[in-house]
């Protein structure tokens, strides 16, 4: 479990520091930042991906994600955006900073570059004592099976994390694990239930422990866990949310395809006929039921479009997944953080925006 989350230099986040517990809610106006720190915690996951840089990229660069308030050069700080995580048994951490600059012209001056990245693993107080991983920019040292302390001869490429360098992972097994611990994080934000999306049209399937972050599965994942997952958990929160309906996949020559049967309508519903919202909570509910749960689950604002009288389902649903899987909540929704303490305890941030910068109002 996580215990830990730390970002420095990040969007809206100077310097922000996270104790985790089984079940976390981050609220906050509008612009607060509470979406930035999950996109950091999904950056490190990137980087376990190996994709730190399209990933990135995709956020806009370095330069559009790097904090654009104060640095104190005169002190020595320099510019750098700082993430790490805390777990049970390791602490990884990571710099990110701008290239030095070179004697010759390039179009990457403003490409993000790997300062410094460790890992430490035996947990003795604060922070694990045994230092597996030490880097600075492309020069790396690992710790080996055997224990030995080696120079990572490989070529690093110092826009990318040493995790997706190595190619064979029962060399470095403590770094490896770090490795697939993180990557086997989930995010969820948005689904995508326009009257195009693939949610809403038949599509060839096949079993699916896990949802796509799009949701594009949904109808062979529902599937899944009817047959192999916990279906009667499943029905229950779906009739709690919609007490006149039950949802059902038919498969058509291995077309897979969402339907809904509703009090006093005589045919099924398809797919593209339900709202947007019944759409965006059976996505949900299929996403925090899946029968390979994972350790770290990240959602951002799952209420966006949801009528308030499925919010009772969907705390519900949260907490029931939390039995198995740590979650980060971010929400718009106070009334959702009331319902999920009405279930069980959690650890709840409150952010606010001061002069630009993401800080805590009020935790608890």
């Amino acid at each position: 479990m996580i215990s830990r989350i730390q970002i420095q230099n990040f969007r809206s986040v100077r310097k922000i520091d996270l104790e985790l517990g089984r079940l976390n809610v981050v609220v906050g106006s509008n612009g607060c930042g509470k979406s930035n720190i999950y996109k950091g915690i999904q950056l490190l996951s990137a980087a376990a991906e190996g994709r730190f840089s399209s990933h990135l990229s995709d956020e806009g660069g370095l330069e559009n994600v790097m904090w654009s308030g104060q640095f104190n050069a005169a002190a020595g700080e320099p510019r750098r955006l700082a993430l790490s995580c805390q777990a049970d048994d390791f602490d990884y951490e990571m710099q990110i900073g701008f290239p030095d600059k070179l004697p010759y012209p390039t179009h990457f001056a403003l490409d993000a570059v790997f300062k410094e990245e460790n890992i430490w693993v035996g947990k003795v107080g604060r922070r694990p004592s045994a230092n597996v991983l030490h880097r600075k920019n492309s020069a790396a040292f690992l710790v080996d099976v055997d224990g030995h302390k080696t120079a990572y001869t490989d070529a690093v490429y110092e826009n990318e994390s040493i995790f997706g360098h190595l190619g064979e992972p029962h060399k470095y097994p403590e770094i490896s694990l770090v490795r697939e611990t993180m990557r086997k994080w989930r995010f969820y934000h948005e689904f995508d239930v326009s009257k195009k999306s693939s949610l809403r049209t038949p599509s060839v399937g096949h079993r699916s422990p896990v949802l796509f972050s799009d949701g594009a599965n949904l109808a062979a994942a529902f599937q899944t866990i009817i047959e192999i997952g916990d279906a009667e958990l499943l029905t229950e929160i779906l009739a709690d949310a919609f007490p006149e309906c039950s949802f059902y996949c038919e498969n058509e020559h291995s077309l897979f395809a969402m339907k809904m049967r509703r009090k006093g309508v005589l045919r099924p519903l398809l797919a593209s006929e339900m709202s947007d919202g019944t759409l965006r909570f059976l996505c949900l509910a299929v996403a925090l039921l899946s029968p390979r749960p994972p350790s770290f689950f990240a959602l951002n604002e799952p209420e966006n479009s949801l009528h308030p009288l499925l919010l009772p389902a969907l705390a519900k649903l949260i907490v029931e997944s939390s039995r198995y899987s740590q979650i980060w909540l971010t929400s718009h929704s106070p009334e959702l953080a009331e319902l999920i303490a009405g279930h069980t305890a959690f650890h709840l941030y409150e952010l606010e925006n001061g002069d630009g910068e993401t800080v805590i109002k009020h935790r608890s």
